[in-house]
């Protein structure tokens, strides 16, 4: 009996072999994505740089941009503040997972408002949980979540577990607190509905020197009770200039930890 041989369209194989594939799929996982961060410490000998940007969505050939910029200057890791996806739907992370597939920074990531329009089971299942940490030696990188507007009870207890003045801890959250001229596009003003007073008495009992933030599309720095709150939201979204503070440029923030201190600098994207 003669066999028949199958044959399979080339574009059926192409789709096969992306969803097989875990090169496409690994860089939007944030466990694998600190796996990597963590392996890749252990053989640094002394300090390390790493990227702070975020509000990419919608604004995909900025990105693109940055992310060039970034690469060839080889960070550690890219601190990502959330709106990576305009509204949450599964088709967007696919999407954003084949943008960033080439990228061979690891990216973690904390949630945006946009990244759970649809709900949060779409960034769960293509990200991961929302509030996270990991230990770089005597630093600690901690995610918390406050995409919708708030911070959750869950996450007041995360923030109370994770912080903590034994090391050095470097913050980071999708929505600025309600606090002067960031009010104008913030967290809930109550704060003790949202609970943002209550993170940041946490925050500044441990003593963290730097709190990354997105969701204002633009660059800008607050000192509050001797931490540096950064805003670091140009990542491709249309820019904010309406509000008349800070520097509404696309760019990110490299930030260099040494045994002496962690600076910071913003490098807009010319």
């Amino acid at each position: 009996m003669k066999k028949r041989r199958l044959l399979i369209p080339g574009f059926v194989v192409m789709i096969l072999m992306w969803a097989l594939s875990p090169a496409l799929s690994a860089p939007l996982s944030l466990d694998e994505n600190i796996k990597a961060i963590v392996a890749a410490r252990a053989n640094l000998q002394e300090g390390f740089d790493f990227v702070v940007t975020g509000d990419n969505r919608d604004g995909r050939e900025v990105y693109n941009r940055i992310l060039n910029r970034v690469r060839n200057l080889h960070p550690l890791f890219i601190l990502h503040t959330g709106d990576l996806v305009a509204t949450g739907r599964p088709v967007e992370y696919e999407e954003y997972a084949q943008q960033i597939a080439s990228c061979d920074v690891p990216i973690v990531y904390v949630p945006g408002n946009h990244d759970v329009r649809s709900g949060a089971n779409a960034y769960r299942k293509y990200v991961g949980e929302p509030n996270w940490y990991f230990d770089l030696n005597g630093i600690r990188i901690i995610g918390l979540d406050n995409a919708t507007g708030v911070f959750s009870a869950d996450t007041v207890a995360f923030a109370r577990k994770t912080l903590t003045s034994e090391k050095i801890c470097v913050v980071a959250f999708h929505m600025p607190p309600p606090v002067r001229r960031w009010s104008v596009h913030a967290m809930v003003g109550d704060r003790n509905k949202a609970h943002w007073g209550e993170v940041m008495d946490l925050i500044k009992g441990a003593k963290a020197p730097v709190v990354f933030l997105g969701h204002i599309h633009l660059f800008d720095e607050m000192d509050i009770d001797g931490t540096a709150y950064i805003i670091s939201g140009g990542g491709g979204a249309p820019l904010y200039g309406q509000y008349h503070f800070g520097k509404p440029e696309y760019g990110f923030v490299v930030v260099r930890v040494r045994p002496g201190g962690i600076t910071h600098e913003w490098i807009p994207l010319n």
